[in-house]
């Protein structure tokens, strides 16, 4: 496999582009790595100048501020859901009829 310097491959990444193949087949048909021919093809556009202009007009992303609200759950009729208060205020609730062997395992794990 033949390792061409930075000029070769330049051209190489040139060659490519007006090729119309496929990467692989392009690599093989030269013979020269795969992954090195990805670097020089990723260094070439991240460098291409119309890349940069468009960038720099552009106004940067900004995070907006969130807030959280916690809201109360919709309560179910009686006897249609098995709470389980957790510490720190957490609830737990579970469909009538959950097995009480699942709950105790989970509860169990959970400390």
């Amino acid at each position: 496999m033949r390792r061409p310097g930075p000029d070769e491959w330049k051209q190489l990444v040139e060659e490519f582009e007006a090729s119309g193949v496929s990467q692989k087949e392009f690599v093989a048909e030269r013979d020269v790595s795969l992954g090195a021919f990805q670097y020089w093809l990723y260094k070439k556009s991240r460098s291409a100048p119309e890349r940069r202009s468009a960038s720099v007009d552009r106004p940067r992303a900004a995070f907006l501020p969130v807030e959280v609200v916690t809201s109360a759950a919709p309560r179910a009729p009686e006897g249609l859901m098995l709470e389980v208060a957790l510490p720190r205020g957490r609830l737990l609730r579970f469909p009538e009829g959950t097995r009480a062997e699942y709950l105790a395992h989970l509860l169990a794990v959970l400390g």
